[in-house]
């Protein structure tokens, strides 16, 4: 009896380890694939123009390298990034306050990589003017290819994507369609079908702008559906002299010129041609602060807000 009962103990005590070891076992594996499924969800697949990019979920150091201000689109959804473009070192005019304490990198047509991997970004936004030195900086920061296309909502969803802000990002073009439909309408109410067109005054030549291709033409005449003059461009747009000025002559004419000085901007708005256009004459010229092309949302709103304000009233 004795030896049955110190058997029995004893494949007891047995039981008892085996059970508390598969336990423990169970519990280490359960942790490792919970760590293993925590990173995996830390990190997202981003399509973009050069492929595919895994990114930071959450990212915290946000590089953009950019000649359209997708900045603006980040700050939409609430993400300020670490560090911009900027021309001579100043931001866009919309988005001066928004963009305090930002790190501005110079303005170039070409770029060092290294100089952008010494940031430390833990995500880069690229737009495909820098296409060629993806590959380079790919192998060390997670970074992002947008192509520059005509409709600015593409660029701002992929923008907004990579940031992990995609849903806030349609929310943002939602809000601005509504805010567009009630703008044209107050216009339309002012100035009718008059026509109106969009131009820039250079160093050299005039900007004038077309009806598709660019998010200052889908503003104006998709957006406010304003009726566009005759004869400009069927595309983005064109660079002429200002003689070519004659053969658009609008009753309406919006003017984002940046360069509001020097001697080509005073020989084209105080020479004959210019005196005598429609618009001119009419006193129906009206130029926008807001000039950086409208490709993100921010400056679209504060230009719609600006163009109900300049033709909504007279």
């Amino acid at each position: 009896m004795f030896i049955f009962i110190f058997l029995l103990s004893f494949i007891m005590l047995l039981g008892a380890c085996s059970s508390s070891a598969t336990e423990g076992k169970e519990e280490k594996n359960t942790k490792e694939t919970a760590e293993v499924k925590t990173e995996t969800e830390e990190k997202r697949i981003v399509e973009h123009f050069k492929g595919k990019t895994e990114v930071p979920n959450d990212p915290k150091k946000v590089v953009v390298l950019s000649h359209v201000s997708w900045e603006g689109s980040l700050l939409s959804v609430g993400v300020k990034p670490y560090a911009v473009m900027a021309y001579d070192a100043e931001f866009p005019p919309h988005l001066t306050e928004e963009l305090k304490g930002v790190e501005a990198l110079p303005y170039a047509e070409e770029i060092n990589p290294e100089d952008i991997v010494k940031l430390n970004p833990d995500l880069l936004i690229v737009s495909d003017r820098y296409e060629k030195i993806y590959d380079q900086l790919t192998k060390t920061v997670p970074t992002v290819v947008i192509e520059v296309g005509g409709d600015w909502k593409e660029d701002h969803l992929k923008v907004t994507e990579s940031v992990g802000k995609l849903e806030e990002g349609k929310k943002v073009i939602e809000d601005l369609s509504k805010k567009a439909d009630e703008a044209g309408a107050a216009i339309k109410e002012n100035i009718g079908d008059k026509k109106v067109m969009a131009m820039a005054i250079n160093k050299k030549d005039i900007r004038v702008y077309g009806r598709i291709n660019h998010a200052m033409n889908e503003l104006l005449y998709d957006d406010l559906k304003l009726t566009p003059a005759e004869g400009i461009p069927n595309d983005f747009g064109e660079n002429i002299s200002v003689e070519g000025l004659t053969k658009y002559n609008p009753d309406y004419i919006i003017d984002v010129t940046f360069f509001s000085s020097g001697d080509y901007y005073s020989s084209v708005t105080e020479g004959e041609v210019w005196n005598s256009l429609k618009a001119v004459k009419d006193k129906h010229v009206y130029t926008l602060s807001t000039t950086w092309g409208f490709w993100d949302p921010i400056e679209r709103s504060k230009g719609i807000d600006e163009l109900v304000e300049k033709l909504g009233k007279e």
